[in-house]
């Protein structure tokens, strides 16, 4: 690629694409550095702004990094965790046979909500109590990767709040409630900039973009049992399909 000074492109966003491109055939490899401001500006007969505004666009981008005292770099794909053998149960509190160690925060009980009945399959203007909302972060060695949200109707659990207030064992809650539990699952995944709330949970700028799963649970009996909301970074973790 040659940059073309007669074009409609900015001379900067020549720049960019041409350092993606040097990238990209492995002219600057992974983890490398590459030359400095001065130097691009000396090779390719450009302003400083010019060379500088290309190189912010990528290190915002993550394309590159800017290592303090040590110059410009090829960023290095990080290392992401696996979660084996996703499926749509792979998150589900009513799945769970503990809570203890997941970092529960303090189930909360929700009005009815037009978006959650429609989850849940509940008529419009069906009277009902509400839901349970349980919420819990994935967490791998103090490091947020993602954020669980579970929904549960309060007239399948009445006591779950009080349950879990107490410290009652998962065990014990679902007792005489197998008819209730979730047997499968249909998740969306969609790939998408994270709401206000979502990047303060993971701890991430605002407008990331994060990985979103989102659906119903059903029962034996086919009824809605628990609707999931969960947010993943995709740049930490990974989903095994099978």
């Amino acid at each position: 690629m040659k940059l073309n000074r007669h074009s409609s492109i900015p001379l900067y966003a020549q720049l960019r694409e041409m350092i993606v491109e040097r990238i990209d055939e492995g002219m600057y490899k992974e983890g490398e550095q590459i030359p400095s401001e001065l130097q691009l500006c000396k090779e390719l007969d450009l302003s400083r702004p010019t060379v500088r505004q290309a190189i912010a666009d990528l290190v915002g981008d993550g394309v590159l990094e800017i290592r303090k005292g040590k110059g410009t770099f090829v960023a290095q794909e990080p290392e992401r965790l696996e979660i084996p053998h996703f499926t749509a149960l792979s998150f589900s509190f009513l799945n769970l046979n503990s809570y203890e160690s997941i970092g529960l925060q303090d189930i909360k009980l929700i009005d009815p909500d037009p978006e959650l009945d429609r989850l849940f399959r509940i008529a419009e203007k069906a009277g009902h109590p509400g839901y349970w909302l349980a919420s819990w972060p994935i967490e791998d060695h103090g490091t947020i990767l993602g954020y669980c949200r579970s929904y549960i109707p309060v007239q399948l659990f009445p006591e779950l709040g009080q349950n879990l207030a107490s410290g009652k064992r998962m065990v014990d809650i679902k007792s005489n409630k197998y008819a209730y539990l979730p047997q499968k699952g249909a998740l969306s995944l969609a790939c998408r900039p994270a709401k206000n709330q979502e990047a303060r949970d993971l701890e991430i700028p605002l407008r990331s973009y994060v990985m979103a799963l989102e659906g119903p649970l059903f029962a034996r009996s086919g009824h809605v049992c628990e609707v999931l909301r969960i947010v993943l970074r995709p740049d930490l973790l990974k989903l095994e399909l099978n």
